[in-house]
């Protein structure tokens, strides 16, 4: 089997209001999916998501050229079945572009497992379980807002909400965070995320509020370069301290597992690179002892679905997940779309992926490049 083609389009899906962070608001979803044909009528496909800003620094418009101009070439020709061979070479004709070469892996991996009939979790060595748990999520608002899309998804069965913070406002960061507390109750866990928003004095003085809360966790309170300043507070002992922007590749878990920085460590695939380095992570975070998390919360159901074979295909990944995303939005790229409803997400039945691109959906959502303007506006 060869590859013959592999073709990239850009995708945009409305979501339902703004999901607001830290850094910057989803007004949509953003992707490229790619789609890659072999000689032998099996096709597969990936999917990657533009960051907001501050988070990637890769768009649409990177993402699209590396894929046409770089790793297209790389592929055809060549056997699918040599994936790690061939995600080497991609890694050394471009370096970086993690974002990029996660579309074409997974879209790799899903031609692997629909010529061999296995799903990607059974590639893996899975599956370790079939159903996840859900994280829902909530977008920093008005703390009565906020309250009230927490009272939503506890009624609708998720049983773990995460709650945005990272905002210059510390007071009403921790206020919305207690109103949410009170509106869920003490027995449903809350992660929350500042998104690399705050300086070392403002993680510390939001972290000292905490401490009658019961939170799971707090991911990436500062930035990514200030490692010292995550051991410290880590060392705090109020709260454990999850990183996302500080680990994009397996270099960086080593390193932020070495230093002792981290109690968790969360891989989202398009940030990871695919499903290879994420396996690397995966190995570190399990010979560390180090809690491992698997989604992101802005994503159609083809994102989500290759985050779902990933995270039940090692037991050592926490079972209660974050790739919700496909809850948020006015559409999918998959008709219908993953089941969300309960807060549960069963491993999709079938090869590779074990969802399919919709043609009629990819036509509908198939968008021209836009202005800089329209993109840092969204993201503004």
């Amino acid at each position: 089997m060869k590859i013959t083609q592999v073709e990239v389009s850009r995708v945009r899906i409305p979501i339902k209001g703004n999901y607001r962070a830290a850094r910057g608001v989803h007004t949509a979803l953003r992707s490229v999916v790619v789609r890659i044909r072999t000689d032998a009528g099996v096709a597969g496909t990936g999917e990657a998501h533009q960051g907001i800003a501050g988070y990637s620094s890769e768009t649409l418009g990177t993402m699209e050229a590396v894929i046409r101009e770089v790793y297209g070439p790389v592929l055809v020709g060549r056997d699918p079945g040599a994936v790690e061979v061939v995600s080497a070479e991609m890694g050394r004709a471009r370096r970086g572009n993690l974002f990029a070469r996660c579309a074409v892996e997974t879209a790799l991996f899903d031609v692997l497992g629909r010529a061999r009939g296995m799903s990607i979790a059974a590639m893996l060595g899975g599956p370790a379980r079939r159903r996840l748990e859900l994280c829902g999520s909530i977008g920093i608002d008005e703390p009565e807002v906020m309250m009230e899309r927490a009272s939503s998804l506890v009624a609708a069965g998720y049983r773990t909400v995460k709650v945005k913070v990272g905002t210059p406002d510390l007071a009403r960061d921790l206020h919305s965070v207690r109103q949410v507390r009170k509106a869920v109750g003490d027995a449903v866990a809350i992660r929350l995320d500042a998104n690399a928003g705050w300086s070392y004095t403002d993680a510390l003085t939001f972290i000292r509020g905490l401490g009658d809360l019961g939170i799971e966790y707090i991911e990436q309170p500062v930035a990514a370069e200030h490692l010292d300043a995550t051991i410290m507070l880590r060392r705090l002992g109020i709260v454990p301290i999850l990183a996302d922007e500080s680990v994009h590749t397996p270099d960086d878990a080593y390193r932020v597992v070495s230093a002792g920085a981290f109690d968790a460590v969360k891989i989202k695939i398009s940030k990871v690179g695919g499903y290879i380095a994420a396996r690397k992570i995966v190995d570190i975070c399990e010979a560390a002892g180090i809690k491992l998390v698997v989604g992101q919360g802005i994503c159609s159901s083809l994102e989500a679905a290759a985050e779902a074979q990933l995270a039940c295909a090692y037991p050592h990944v926490f079972p209660v997940a974050e790739m919700a995303g496909p809850a948020k939005l006015h559409g999918d790229l998959v008709e219908p779309g993953l089941d969300l409803r309960n807060g549960y997400l069963e491993l999709p039945e079938g090869p590779g992926l074990g969802v399919t691109l919709s043609e009629g959906a990819l036509s509908r959502y198939t968008i021209e490049a836009e202005s800089p303007a329209a993109v840092a506006e969204a993201d503004a």
